[in-house]
């Protein structure tokens, strides 16, 4: 096995979408934390808040173990529709309990919005699951790092994550090129509609630029 064949084998696993979600969301804590006159402490209380609420992932899968009585590993193992509806019924959880969290605590804009767009491109993905199979790994991989790049374009290269994510899927043999590149392209399409419909309403968000709206 040489070193390439070794990264790409790896690469999925290091860059998971439970992984990338869960950054994404931290940084946008810290971004949105940096700009508000709060204490160090109450950055790792909303760290610590969104990890609780990052556990509840795992619901949607407990529940389905107990009914069914099958194990971990057969439950989430693969990539078919069952396993993608688990995942974006996890991702539907923690974003709903996370939005409503940043609401109650009135902690700013960013993380609830970012929350809504995980929970809005999860609906196509599990639509879509049982009649083409789009790759879950681009297309959670782009989502949090297109969002950090419209908020601030310094977190431009969290782009190259989903970039070498669509051939790394073609290279392990787990999708085609067609549903990696539609991922994309479906990420790409959601994020930035939803990012520019959610700034329209709410001048606390920079635009597209990356300029705050805020006067």
């Amino acid at each position: 096995m040489n070193v390439v064949d070794t990264v790409m084998q790896a690469y999925p696993y290091l860059f998971h979408p439970a992984v990338v979600l869960g950054l994404g969301a931290v940084l946008t804590i810290h971004w949105e934390w940096s700009r508000q006159s709060a204490p160090a402490s109450d950055l790792w209380r909303r760290v610590a808040v969104f990890l609780a609420a990052g556990a509840l992932s795992l619901l949607p899968s407990a529940v389905y173990m107990v009914v069914t009585g099958s194990g971990p590993m057969e439950t989430m193992q693969g990539n078919g529709a069952q396993v993608d509806a688990l995942v974006a019924g996890g991702i539907g959880v923690v974003a709903g309990t996370t939005w409503y969290l940043w609401r109650r605590f009135d902690w700013g804009a960013a993380v609830p919005r970012l929350m809504e767009t995980y929970a809005i491109v999860a609906v196509p993905y599990v639509a879509l699951s049982p009649v083409w199979n789009v790759s879950g790994h681009v297309l959670l991989s782009l989502t949090p790092a297109l969002f950090l790049t419209l908020l601030d374009r310094r977190y431009w290269p969290t782009l190259a994550v989903p970039v070498v994510m669509v051939p790394n899927r073609i290279y392990v043999d787990a999708h085609t090129w067609p549903q990696a590149i539609g991922a994309f392209l479906l990420g790409t399409v959601l994020v930035v509609g939803v990012y520019r419909l959610r700034v329209d309403g709410d001048d606390s968000l920079p635009d597209a630029s990356g300029a705050s709206r805020t006067h």
